[in-house]
Order: C-alpha cells, then sequence, then structure tokens
C-alpha cells in the first residue's frame, strides 16, 4: 500500500505537492496539484464508476451527508456507492463551481428506478491531497420506498 505525503506550497492558491512512497517498489513518485484538482479527479472517477480509482483521493476519516447516508469514514462509503452502482445509469455534469479548496457539482443522476433523472449537487472539500468531505443535497422523496428499511 502506498503513503501519500503532502506539503502545502502556497496557501493562497491552495497547491501542494504530493509525494507518494511505494515501499515495495522503493520509489517516490510527486505530483504537484491543487486541492480543487483532487476533488475534480474524484468525481470524474467516481461519475465514470471507476470506483477504485476514486478511492485513492478520499481520505480514510471522510465526511459525508447526504439524504440517505451519513459516513465518518471513506470503507463505508465506497461500499454503498459501489451498492448505488446498480441504479445508477448516467451522472451528467451541468456546472461545477470552484473556490479554494471546495469544488460544488451539479448534476443530474440517471437512475433505473421510478426516480428517473435526479438533479443533485455535491459540495467536495480536499485538503493535504485528499477528499476530506462530501455533502450532497437531492430530493429522496421518489427514493423512500426503496429506502423504507433504513
Amino acid at each position: 500500500m502506498p503513503k501519500q505525503f503532502s506539503i502545502l506550497l502556497d496557501p493562497s492558491r491552495h497547491i501542494s505537492i504530493l509525494w507518494i512512497l511505494y515501499p515495495d517498489e522503493e520509489k517516490l513518485v510527486q505530483t504537484t496539484e491543487s486541492q480543487s484538482d483532487v476533488a475534480l479527479k474524484y468525481f470524474d472517477h467516481w461519475s465514470k464508476k471507476e470506483y477504485e480509482a476514486s478511492a485513492r483521493y478520499l481520505d480514510e476519516h471522510l465526511s459525508f451527508t447526504g439524504p440517505i447516508d451519513k459516513f465518518d469514514n471513506a470503507q463505508d462509503y465506497v461500499q454503498s456507492i459501489r451498492r448505488l452502482a446498480q441504479i445508477v445509469t448516467g451522472v451528467h455534469r451541468r456546472k461545477t463551481f470552484v473556490e479554494g479548496n471546495d469544488v460544488c457539482f451539479v448534476y443530474d443522476l440517471a437512475t433505473n428506478t421510478p426516480a428517473g433523472t435526479v438533479p443533485c449537487a455535491e459540495w467536495i472539500h480536499a485538503e493535504n491531497g485528499k477528499v476530506k468531505s462530501i455533502q450532497v443535497f437531492f430530493d429522496a422523496r421518489p427514493f423512500a420506498a426503496m429506502f423504507a428499511h433504513k
């Protein structure tokens, strides 16, 4: 498992250097990216159902809040989005807003359920090269019958 280390280079532009150490291969990889890049890359992989790739960007103590679920760790969140994948047929990004370490996506979540396509907003906050929190907003009423057991 690679270990990651980061140093904030330019706080005013939220740019850091991220080092990834691969112990088995004894190599060190360096990358420079803004905190918003982390959120953008995470969302890009997530929206393509590339969950293993998207999980690399999540802090292990991820805070997730949505109208149906709430998690305080990345592992439970990833398990949940893998289950959600069964009903998602597409993610169509409509608008992206970036401000410092925060990125907000407005998108349509297409499903194979009676709910059809649902408009969503997702606020992602990143720090030190990882997504620290995700908050999702959507009308959960069309999904009430599906999640009545919760």
